[in-house]
């Protein structure tokens, strides 16, 4: 018998109320049914907008583990609802000695910084072999070169603000680079020409910024779920309700998941400028079309299996992040094992 792939189930239509019935989970608007899924099949459940949850239902998800979770139209974490937190009291007490460590925590953020930075440049000379205009791609082969050498660096980097220091100048180099892997038409209508957020200033920033809240709340998950506290981070300083060690562990994530996932949506013409919406302030958002697309992408995407490179043997990138959990709380819990992150192959 084949396997059930849980799924994630987004609800995103105002109003709408999330319920049990007997092992189904029913989502009703105004009366009607608008969806029945048996409970088995559901990962987690995310409301986005104006969504309610009723008492048996919060009460059956904490119990058996599934996590819900509510979202802002624009994609901004509001809360979570998890059960019982697994893991001991060990592990956690060994994550705040590796974070008060300076050596073992410089050796953690060098793994997490050189993990996204192999995976940016892995991403960029990938896309690079399919572009047609010369420019493009030799603009984005002068990145992949610079994200080389600032990969060189981090070996020797000693303090904390100088391994951020490499983290924030790759970056910067990488999204302008992503404009180029963007096809002609769709850059020129787009007017995307770097990273912006808080708020997002054209769609691009709009989706990628989605894209992001959607992992890191994947993330927090992973982490409580293997019994690590996603507050305390090593690369991210700490900051009152900052998922930090979340955000840690997303950072490689980010060129495999979101960004790839933005790029496909926007080169294959499956977002258009009827799906989104500009609100008071000049900010974009998903509209309501758009966020739907947008989580079929999403999900087809977490379907996708790789071979594990340090694991060999397949993993979907849907369980991507319960891996790297796994591994990073190995690092945490024997001074043997450094943090190993999961690196791209292209």
């Amino acid at each position: 018998m084949s396997p059930v792939i849980l799924k994630t189930l987004f609800v995103q239509r105002d109003g709408a109320v999330v319920r049990m019935y007997h092992d189904v989970v029913t989502v009703t608007l105004d009366g009607e049914t608008l969806l029945r899924v048996p409970f088995h099949m559901v990962e987690s459940i995310v409301g986005v907008g104006r969504i309610s949850f009723t008492g048996p239902l919060l009460e059956r998800c904490a119990a058996e583990g599934r996590s819900v979770v509510r979202m802002t139209r624009g994609g901004r974490f509001l809360y979570r609802i998890e059960g019982r937190l697994s893991g001991n009291v060990l592990l956690r007490t060994a994550q705040h000695e590796a974070v008060r460590s300076p050596e073992r925590s410089l050796a953690i953020m060098r793994a997490i910084v050189a993990g996204k930075i192999h995976n940016q440049r892995q991403l960029v000379l990938k896309a690079a072999r399919d572009l047609a205009h010369p420019a493009d791609r030799a603009a984005v082969r002068d990145v992949a070169d610079d994200l080389a050498r600032e990969l060189r660096k981090l070996p020797s980097a000693s303090h904390p603000d100088e391994i951020r220091g490499i983290e924030g100048s790759s970056a910067r180099r990488y999204f302008l680079a992503l404009r180029h892997l963007l096809a002609p038409s769709v850059r020129d209508a787009l007017s995307f020409d770097g990273r912006n957020r808080r708020p997002p200033r054209d769609p691009v920033n709009a989706v990628l910024s989605f894209l992001y809240s959607l992992i890191t709340r994947d993330a927090e998950s992973a982490l409580l779920g293997v019994g690590l506290d996603p507050q305390i981070g090593f690369l991210h300083t700490l900051r009152p309700g900052r998922p930090s060690l979340a955000l840690d562990l997303v950072e490689e994530m980010r060129p495999i998941l979101a960004d790839r996932v933005m790029l496909s949506l926007f080169n294959r013409r499956q977002l258009q400028s009827s799906d989104f919406q500009v609100i008071p302030g000049g900010a974009w958002e998903l509209a309501e079309t758009g966020r739907r697309t947008l989580f079929a992408e999403w999900d087809r995407r977490k379907q996708v299996e790789i071979e594990h490179p340090l694991l060999k043997q397949p993993v979907s990138y849907g369980r991507l992040l319960d891996v790297q959990a796994r591994i990073l709380a190995r690092a945490i819990r024997s001074q043997a094992h450094g943090y190993t992150p999961f690196l791209y192959r292209g």
